[in-house]
């Protein structure tokens, strides 16, 4: 797992920006937030593929589902405390931000399954081809 350390930071990383840059520029510029739904769903679908290839099937999808809980709590705490958040609105109820956690984590770990299953298709491909694995001394 810590060969996919790197991956689960950076993918949080790219996120949680994303989101405090979407909860800044929504209301002002208008700019449609609700979009960048599509390049989270890239995100975890990337985090899942990269996992599995540097580490193993559930590596991956480990980590699209760690990228996911981390989006789904850090994303909108960081974008209400710079801006309006994503749905234009202060939580007042704890469980409307528990399920939109869960739904977040549910997603990223239906992409990440997907994005792990490519990603250890790709590294069988390579080992039956002979191609070295990463970081390997062969």
């Amino acid at each position: 797992m810590r060969r996919v350390l790197p991956i689960i930071l950076v993918g949080v990383a790219v996120l949680v920006l994303m989101d405090v840059v979407g909860a800044l520029t929504g209301r002002p510029l208008g700019f449609p937030y609700p979009r960048l739904g599509v390049v989270s769903l890239l995100v975890y679908f990337g985090v899942g593929a990269i996992g599995a290839w540097r580490g193993s099937f559930s590596d991956g999808l480990a980590a699209a589902i760690v990228v996911g809980l981390l989006d789904g709590t850090l994303g909108p705490v960081a974008a209400w405390i710079v801006g309006p958040g994503p749905v234009d609105q202060a939580v007042a109820e704890p469980g409307i931000f528990a399920y939109q956690i869960a739904v977040v984590t549910g997603t990223a770990a239906a992409v990440g399954l997907i994005g792990a299953l490519a990603g250890s298709w790709l590294e069988r491909r390579r080992v039956i081809r002979g191609v070295p694995r990463l970081g390997s001394k062969s």
